[in-house]
Order: C-alpha cells, then sequence, then structure tokens
C-alpha cells in the first residue's frame, strides 16, 4: 500500500436527513398530481411588470440540500423580480416519471415559462414536446439534455449549469498533485444515463490519469443509503481501497458511514461533488479530503432572468457556464458563506 501524505481526522458519524418542504398555491388553480410530489412554498406577487405571469420550476428532488439551493435560487429572483413562481419535484433523483406529472399539469394550468432539472437527460421528450405545442418555453437547469433529445424535441431550449467534466477533472488533478502513483480508488457512479454521472466520471479519470488504480466502481444514484450499501460492498472486496471519489456529495456521506464502520477512516480518503453544507463541515472536519463546489443558486437565478427576457420579447442566453471549484480546508469558510444566503428550506440536514 502507498503510504498517503496526510492521515484523516475521525469525528462522529453523520447520516443526511431532509425536512419535508411547506406546500403551498401560487395563485393559480393546480391540479393534483397522482404521484407524490415534493413542494416548496411558492413566489405569489400578484403586482408588477410580471404579477399576471407564472414560472413553473420543475426539480430533480427536494430531498437534496444542493436541489434545495438551486429552487431557493429562483425564487429569490422571482421574488425580486415580482413574478409568481411554483416550485415542485419529485421525491427522488430518479423521478422522470413524477417529472413528466409534473409538467404535464403545469401545461394544463397555463404556465407562462417553466425552468427544468432533469431526472433525465433524455426521458422527458413526450412532455417537452407539448410544451412546444402550448408555446411555453423552457429552459434546462443544471443536468444537460441530451443532443439527441434536444434533436427528437426540435425545441430551442438554453441551458444554465456546471461544466461537470470539468469540475471533476479540477478533483482528478487534485488528486494526481496530491496523492502517490497507484493510489487504491473506488467511484461512486451517479444515475445512469444522465449527462452529469457520465461527466463527473469521466473528467476525474481524465484528471487524475495513472495516479489511480480503480479497484471498483458502484452507480449509487445520488443517494445517501446506496452510496453506504455501495461503500460497504465495495470495502468488503477490496479492504486495501485508499480512496472514494464519490459523484456527489449525498453518496459520499453514505460511503463515510460504512468507512466508519470499518474503522477505516485513517486508511480511506473521500472527495465528493457539490459542496452542500454537510460536506462543508466534513472537509472542516478533515472527514472529505474535499469536494466540488457548484452555484446552484446561481443556475435558478439566470434561469429566471433569461425567462423574463423571452417574456420581454428578447433572446435568452444559449449557454451559461455557472463554474466550479475544489473545496478544501483552506477556502471551506468563503464557499459556507455564499450557501447560507440561500439557505432557506435546509436548516434540518444533519
Amino acid at each position: 500500500m502507498k503510504k498517503k501524505k496526510w492521515n484523516k481526522v475521525a469525528a462522529v458519524s453523520m447520516t443526511m436527513l431532509m425536512a419535508v418542504m411547506l406546500s403551498a398555491g401560487c395563485g393559480k388553480s393546480k391540479e393534483s398530481s397522482e404521484e407524490s410530489t415534493d413542494t416548496v412554498s411558492d413566489s405569489d406577487n400578484s403586482s408588477g411588470k410580471y404579477g399576471d405571469k407564472t414560472i413553473g420550476f420543475v426539480g430533480m428532488t427536494l430531498n437534496n440540500e444542493y436541489h434545495i439551493t438551486l429552487a431557493n435560487g429562483a425564487k429569490t429572483e422571482a421574488e425580486k423580480q415580482g413574478i409568481k413562481i411554483e416550485v415542485q419535484a419529485g421525491d427522488q433523483h430518479a423521478s422522470a416519471d413524477q417529472q413528466l406529472t409534473i409538467i404535464e399539469n403545469m401545461i394544463a394550468n397555463k404556465v407562462d415559462g417553466i425552468l427544468l432539472v432533469p431526472s433525465s437527460s433524455d426521458g422527458l421528450e413526450a412532455a417537452l414536446i407539448k410544451c412546444k405545442e402550448a408555446d411555453i418555453p423552457v429552459i434546462n437547469l443544471d443536468t444537460r439534455l441530451t443532443d439527441d433529445a434536444l434533436k427528437h424535441v426540435d425545441m430551442n431550449i438554453p441551458f444554465y449549469g456546471t461544466d461537470n467534466y470539468t469540475g471533476a477533472k479540477m478533483a482528478g488533478e487534485y488528486v494526481a498533485g496530491n496523492f502517490d502513483k497507484g493510489v487504491k480508488t473506488a467511484i461512486l457512479k451517479g444515475i445512469e444515463g444522465q449527462t452529469n454521472a457520465a461527466d463527473r466520471y469521466n473528467g476525474f479519470l481524465e484528471g487524475a490519469g495513472d495516479t489511480v488504480d480503480v479497484a471498483a466502481e458502484q452507480t449509487a444514484d445520488w443517494e445517501v443509503d446506496k452510496g453506504y450499501t455501495a461503500a460497504q460492498n465495495i470495502i468488503s472486496a477490496n479492504p486495501d481501497v485508499e480512496l472514494f471519489f464519490c459523484c456527489n456529495d449525498n453518496m459520499g456521506i453514505g460511503a463515510l458511514r460504512a468507512i466508519k464502520e470499518a474503522n477505516l477512516q485513517d486508511q480511506i480518503q473521500i472527495i465528493g461533488f457539490d459542496a452542500v453544507s454537510e460536506a462543508l463541515n466534513l472537509v472542516e472536519t478533515g472527514e472529505f479530503t474535499a469536494t466540488v463546489a457548484q452555484y446552484p443558486a446561481e443556475m435558478g437565478r439566470l434561469g429566471v432572468q433569461n425567462l423574463l427576457k423571452i417574456f420581454d420579447g428578447e433572446k435568452a442566453e444559449e449557454s451559461i457556464d455557472t463554474g466550479t471549484k475544489v473545496i478544501l480546508k483552506d477556502n471551506v469558510a468563503e464557499f459556507k458563506e455564499y450557501l447560507e444566503e440561500y439557505s432557506e428550506g435546509t436548516e434540518d440536514v444533519k
């Protein structure tokens, strides 16, 4: 086993729990979905330039602090601009069927535009075609729709979000510069078929190069519990593993639980992705070596701003890279300040 360049700090085991968000009306009648969905309280502004319009925000899930922050960025900007926003999402990250129902209900309720964080990069074409037929503009946030999906829908859909490949490559480059060559590595991957999942996996491998010896990889669907189970299996089969690259922080938090139960926290380091508040705490204590920050609130904010451009007869920006940054102990406080501004609804994360 290669000697690592530092030891990790042991701390108490933590798991992530999300609060059930408040549900509220948006100023328009809304049909009940047959699917179970989470909602956050809506911005209901009835005065001002956009007082007669409503934006529909279709999130991937509200059981993840990252996605709550994204939704809160949109809510904050909508309140600032004086426009109503209705926020809904599925129960889990893999909730494309629920998103289809949500979009169809929003179309029926005559929203004026939709901000979409897709659960599937190519599984929502039917609903998007209905948006086109209803002349409802859509802006894609965070998880990019595939070129094939866009071609099938034949609709101009701008994208604002992270260059996930570059962000993961930065994490890999950090490993290449700070770990010994041949470090035994496990990778926890996101939902198969999502562009973010593929980009983070491939970007990390390019950045790390031959510094990493990939001993195992498993899909854990962005979820804490699945990350825990996958890490248990990997550790059992590969007791000499030294590094987990987890393609989001949720899976990293699950992996940490398995690592601590195996009493291997001094052997195995964790690098995550998303920079949710719990991951930032774990970077501070040394239980995570690093996480890659995205700026989800910026995605929501820019989505609202550009839908308003469309409402005003202007052209929305076609593509915006909202940026990434590797978060370590020496810069974690800076990013915590960013998250605090959009922390509504995330207080119960443990």
